[in-house]
């Protein structure tokens, strides 16, 4: 791939404005609410609502993903090598604002009278067209952390505000929408069980999902001037894609963090499938436990963003995510191996609730320091990827945290549905059905040893990761002797 020249309207002199970190984590707040509704009310409402079969949901589920997880390489190479007035990514995420809202509220709310043929058929229509154009709008926006400043530990500040925002509102969204959306009722104690509270719930998740997305595009398009523009860029074509796609996959660090990132989100995946069963049936929780969970469960995530704001100097970044990774997998296995030991304290307990609450929210630490990590980490190997071939492909580097993310997540979630039909035997359509002690032991044991240990794989492989703090000095530093050089030489013609 031939060498571009890549050139900001103006150089930024100091630290992003924390304005500017806010507004820009805002965007995390389409794909929390999306994500959110689908991997934990979805397969419920779907299969235990509307009697669909788990294993037909999944299948589903994960054909979506999939398709989904073949357009992110193709946005993100796309979104690198695009020119406009609002620059490579802007305009990407205005055209995806509103129809993503749309078709995420009809996702909630099919027609009635439908057999569950038509259900698979509503289901897969919809869920494929909210991923796609959900590409359009997230691919372009991750690229945008590692076009907002060039400092190490300043890109960990800015995806520690990302979670911290998002964990925040997505916590008190939770709270709020289990509270009043899915509250309790004389005939449902459940309310995630009630089917007229869908009707409600479908076209306020489309409306918040367009207002976030509309938000956080408008308000950092003064940051434009800030992000590195290619000055020759190419007709898009295929061979471009598939140039830029090997040419992302040659660096030996992305392709280890894409591989334990694989393995991670499949595992994600699984346990995705099975989270609202657990808590609904396993754990016994009502609406109203489930959003007072997430609400005091910040904690987590706050210590999360503050550990990596004040003592990033003091480790290095993929050992503090092979501990993440460990200590979240410890922490998954905690709670229900001491319940099913008989130690865990019973529903009816006052300390039920806040024992439960702090395992949520060291899941939420880790989970999040998790990401902190991750999501830096793969924005200083854009640097490393621009010293090494001359190309900036910020789009193509956040296309393959979200390939990996779909891909085998989509896996992740078939696996999951056929395990919780075939070998865990959870029956379909049971709604508020008392579920017999073997199949919620299965669940239980499969959902927090056996899927959770595999977590390992991912944590062994960022031990094998070398782009160090003093490494990423002397990119940054090579870096501005190029560029230095090549704005010496003259200008360029467009």
């Amino acid at each position: 791939m031939a060498t571009a020249e890549f050139r900001r309207e103006r150089e930024r002199t100091g630290k992003v404005p924390l304005k500017t970190k806010i507004i820009y984590a805002l965007g995390e707040m389409p794909g929390s609410h999306m994500n959110g509704a689908i991997g934990g009310l979805l397969a419920l409402y779907y299969n235990q609502i509307l009697g669909v079969s788990a294993s037909t949901i999944a299948i589903g589920m994960g054909l979506a993903l999939l398709l989904d997880a073949v357009s992110d390489p193709i946005v993100g190479a796309y979104s690198d090598n695009f020119k406009s007035k609002l620059g490579r990514r802007h305009p990407l995420m205005y055209a995806a604002a509103v129809p993503l809202g749309i078709f995420m509220a009809l996702l909630f709310s099919p027609p009635s009278g439908l057999d569950e043929a038509e259900l698979i058929v509503w289901l897969l229509s919809f869920l494929i067209l909210s991923r796609l154009t959900f590409t359009f709008f997230s691919v372009p926006w991750s690229a945008m952390t590692a076009e907002l400043t060039d400092s190490y530990s300043e890109r960990s500040v800015i995806v520690g505000w990302r979670q911290l925002v998002g964990y925040s509102l997505a916590g008190l969204y939770t709270y709020l929408v289990f509270n009043f959306v899915f509250s309790e009722s004389e005939a449902y104690a459940q309310g995630q069980l009630n089917p007229e509270n869908y009707t409600f719930f479908a076209p306020m998740l489309g409306g918040l999902i367009t207002m976030w997305c509309l938000i956080t595009t408008h308000f950092t398009r003064d940051q434009i001037q800030y992000f590195y523009q290619n000055q020759h860029a190419e007709v898009f074509r295929l061979g471009y894609l598939l140039r830029s796609i090997r040419s992302a996959l040659s660096n030996r660090n992305f392709a280890l963090l894409l591989t334990g990132a694989l393995v991670n989100f499949g595992v994600i995946g699984v346990l995705g499938f099975f989270d609202m069963y657990v808590n609904t049936y396993f754990w016994e929780l009502k609406g109203e436990d489930l959003g007072l969970i997430s609400l005091f469960a910040l904690i987590g995530p706050l210590g999360a963003v503050l550990l990596a704001i004040n003592f990033q100097g003091r480790f290095e970044k993929h050992h503090a995510l092979g501990l993440a990774l460990v200590g979240g997998m410890i922490m998954s296995m905690v709670g229900v191996t001491a319940r099913l030991s008989g130690l865990f304290p019973e529903y009816e307990s006052p300390v039920f609730l806040p024992a439960i609450t702090m395992i949520a929210a060291a899941n939420a630490f880790f989970a999040v320091l998790t990401a902190i990590m991750f999501l830096s980490m793969i924005s200083d190997l854009v640097d490393d990827q621009e010293l090494k071939t001359g190309q900036r492909q910020e789009g193509v580097f956040a296309a393959g945290v979200a390939f990996s993310t779909k891909a085998v997540g989509s896996l992740g979630v078939i696996i999951g549905g056929f395990l919780l039909e075939f070998f865990i035997g959870f029956p379909a359509g049971q709604g508020q059905s008392e579920i017999s002690e073997d199949v919620l032991f299965r669940l239980a044991i499969t959902d927090a040893i056996v899927v959770n240990s595999l977590l390992l794989i991912p944590a062994y492989l960022i031990s094998k990761y070398t782009l160090t703090r003093s490494n990423f000095a002397v990119v940054q530093a090579a870096l501005q002797e190029r560029r230095e050089r090549m704005a010496a030489s003259g200008p360029h013609a467009d």
